[in-house]
């Protein structure tokens, strides 16, 4: 067996040709106990490559000399030693430390708790330590806290993966901008893991090959929060058995494999208050009734950025009691669930805007033709949207897929009222 420093047959004295990284490739290669063909399906390659590779008759390029470092399980030593013998220079002496791989830390701030959510907190971690371990899909309509979730989750997990954690957002529903492409989240995730721009190849089945060549032997916690859809996510899945991957969307995903799905929805009274007290400050509500508190929320639907925003609200003036608030609550409650750059209509908008046009109708003369608190069957929906039955259904459960709709018993749907509202809103401006 070599060892890590030994000088291979025909590495002495070739420098700058390939000769030098051919025959170490060729020594480590026999090492593992492969063949040439075994070697090229592990990294990645081509056969033709590596066999070029080993006869020095190609300059290895630094992507390439990546992903054969990953198939061969070579060390930190035995990369830098390979990796200069690539670029035509001198190995590094035995003695010089050797080169570690970026350990990306991208996760996002997080909130410091999770009010109402310990119960789904628990549900992610436990998948994530099982083996072997599904990708974690956090769906819901907007405004759940579907990202502040994955987040505080990640943080909590991220001490389990020295190798990392990347974070990306797809902007699935972010205004004035389009979704990510996966070829394009590849791209900054393999950079973020070390690969140099120039080596990140252009065509998408390539960037994803070499992301999991990367990832095959680390282990790091990906978060790939605001989804759009299952074809955005499926390229950004890593292979590698010590990888964890977290997904946020407002949509429920299915046809990404082994997934553990988690569908959150509106806050128990009990804890929409404890948010509000928290957020609006506890001196803010100390002497409000508890009527009056379970009421604001009541009016927020218990929707957590509702409850976050009418807080804020409240906090924000100093001269309104709770019950100034809940005045205003009385009348346009998009119009007054507003604060700052967080608002409920406008992510509501977001969600609209990426139906196509079929469902938009649907969903605004649902919205129109449909009182507060009722719900609707497939025939009844049929009548209102002048269609039939079985076309009625599709619609209606194409909206509960988007997190438009609820489900209040088998075949019966409803509106939340601040999506209702919204619906509503849709009508009059169509």
């Amino acid at each position: 067996m070599y060892s890590a420093r030994c000088t291979l047959p025909g590495a002495a004295g070739e420098t700058g040709d390939g000769h030098a990284a051919g025959a170490l490739l060729r020594g480590w290669r026999k090492r593992a106990l492969l063949t040439q063909e075994q070697l090229a399906e592990k990294a990645g390659l081509n056969v033709r490559t590596v066999r070029r590779l080993e006869s020095g008759g190609l300059q290895p390029r630094s992507r390439s000399v990546l992903l054969i470092a990953q198939a061969l399980g070579l060390c930190g030593e035995e990369r830098e030693q390979l990796a200069a013998a690539a670029r035509g220079a001198p190995a590094a002496p035995a003695d010089e430390p050797a080169v570690s791989p970026i350990v990306p830390r991208q996760l996002p701030a997080g909130l410091a708790a999770l009010a109402g959510r310990e119960h789904e907190l628990t549900i992610v971690e436990n998948a994530h330590r099982a083996e072997p371990a599904p990708v974690v899909a956090i769906d819901g309509m907007a405004g759940t806290g579907k990202t502040a979730l994955a987040v505080h989750a990640a943080h909590r997990l991220a001490p389990g993966f020295p190798d990392g954690q990347l974070y990306v957002d797809l902007h699935g529903h972010t205004p004035g901008t389009a979704p990510v492409e996966p070829a394009e989240a590849l791209a900054r995730m393999a950079r973020a893991l070390g690969v140099p721009r120039a080596d990140v190849p252009d065509q998408l089945d390539d960037r994803a090959a070499l992301y999991r060549s990367v990832l095959a032997r680390r282990r790091v916690l990906v978060v790939l929060d605001d989804a759009a859809d299952e074809d955005q996510i499926q390229p950004l899945l890593p292979a590698g058995p010590g990888c964890r991957v977290i997904v946020t969307s407002r949509r429920r995903l299915g046809g990404l494999g082994d997934v553990r799905a988690l569908s959150l929805d509106v806050l128990p009274p009990a804890a929409a208050v404890a948010l509000f007290a928290e957020v609006a400050g506890r001196e803010r509500v100390a002497g409000a009734p508890r009527g009056e508190l379970h009421e604001v929320v009541a009016r927020c639907g218990a929707l957590p950025l509702a409850v976050r925003i009418a807080a804020e609200r409240l906090r924000a003036r100093p001269t309104w009691r709770v019950r100034d608030l809940l005045d205003r609550l009385a009348g346009d409650r998009l119009a007054a669930l507003k604060a700052g750059r967080h608002d409920v209509a406008a992510a509501l908008d977001r969600s609209y805007d990426r139906l196509p046009a079929d469902l938009r109708r649907a969903y605004r003369l649902l919205g129109a033709r449909t009182g507060a608190g009722a719900n609707v069957d497939p025939r009844t929906a049929a009548t209102l949207l002048g269609t039939s039955a079985p076309h009625a259904e599709r619609l209606l459960e194409r909206l509960l897929d988007a997190h438009l709709l609820r489900e209040a018993a088998p075949g019966r749907y409803l509106f939340h009222d601040l999506v209702r509202d919204h619906a509503c809103r849709a009508s009059r401006v169509a």
